[in-house]
């Protein structure tokens, strides 16, 4: 019996023919972040999650949304059931873990002297987000992290795990702009686990001008406001 199957050329997005056009010629920076210890499901969906990012590219001037990257999140792309913080619980739900991603684009974009327009911290001191102040949470379609590509010519996301370590590097044009980073301090740390911490970026031109600054303020609250609710099925 005979099978016909209709094939579609997809032509990548990024080529060799390509890449030196959009001005993608240098590293500009990294985030890193840890996630030892995270259940199984929690690493599942981290390793899909960062796929999601691998190769995105970001037109000068475009605004970068976390969540219009990530896209559906549910079974049908292959997620499972892990913990979320939402409203006043921690609960199973499709794609826990991706504020692991979240976090870790928002420390390769502050290293890389990009300007962040909207982030948001998590409702509590998360262990996966050490140090304290450095984290970004997402919970699409509303809480979102979006960042402008401020350079003069198009942006590379390219993610990697290695072990434990989830890395997201930035690929674009050296424009030898400098980013000084003060912090996060944390300060009102309490016995409940409640604590509030600052992190301030500096991004100065290669004149030694200050293009911008911003402070990022975390006011996370007692773990113990969020008890865990365990999936009736588990």
């Amino acid at each position: 019996k005979q099978i016909n199957f209709e094939i579609t050329k997809t032509e990548p997005k990024i080529t060799t023919e390509n890449i030196d056009n959009l001005g993608i010629t240098a590293f500009l920076g990294k985030g890193v972040s840890n996630f030892s210890g995270s259940p199984v499901n929690r690493v599942h969906n981290i390793k899909i999650g960062v796929a999601r990012f691998n190769g995105t590219l970001i037109k000068p001037d475009e605004v970068f949304s976390f969540n219009d990257v990530l896209g559906e999140v549910g079974p049908e792309q292959g997620y499972e059931p892990e913990l979320v913080i939402k409203k006043d619980k921690t609960i199973p739900e499709y794609g826990g873990g991706l504020c692991q991603v979240s976090t870790t684009v928002f420390r390769a974009a502050i290293n890389s002297g990009l300007k962040i327009i909207e982030r948001f911290a998590h409702a509590f001191p998360v262990k996966y987000y050490n140090p304290q102040g450095f984290d970004a949470t997402i919970y699409p379609p509303s809480t979102d992290l979006k960042f402008i590509n401020n350079t003069p010519d198009y942006l590379l996301l390219q993610g990697k795990i290695s072990g434990n370590e989830l890395t997201l590097e930035v690929y674009g044009t050296e424009d030898y702009r400098k980013v000084s980073i003060d912090g996060p301090h944390q300060y009102d740390v309490k016995d409940d686990g409640s604590m509030k911490a600052t992190l301030t970026q500096e991004v100065y031109d290669k004149d030694g001008n200050l293009m911008f600054k911003k402070t990022f303020y975390s006011n996370y609250k007692s773990p113990d406001l969020y008890p865990i609710d365990r999936n009736p099925l588990e």
